[in-house]
């Protein structure tokens, strides 16, 4: 059984043109998909980090003013 699936898309005047003259069609559509999605996902987890790290230094700041009491009693 194959691991490819048949698609009819449509794509802009310049870019289907510039797709029939490459060799391997499939590939360059599969290559460029994958990078694609790679990038897209490689952001939201860059963004889901960033999050936590703020979230991180709410958390942080919060537990440092909780023992900021203590810097000036003698010890």
């Amino acid at each position: 059984m194959s691991n490819t699936v048949h698609l009819n898309i449509t794509l802009p005047k310049e870019l289907a043109l510039r797709v029939r003259t490459a060799p391997n069609q499939s590939a360059l559509i599969a290559e460029s998909l994958q990078e694609k999605f790679a990038r897209d996902e490689k952001a939201k987890l860059s963004l889901s980090l960033l999050k936590a790290y703020q979230q991180s230094a709410v958390e942080d700041q919060k537990i440092n003013d909780d023992w900021d009491v203590t810097v000036g009693d003698g010890f």
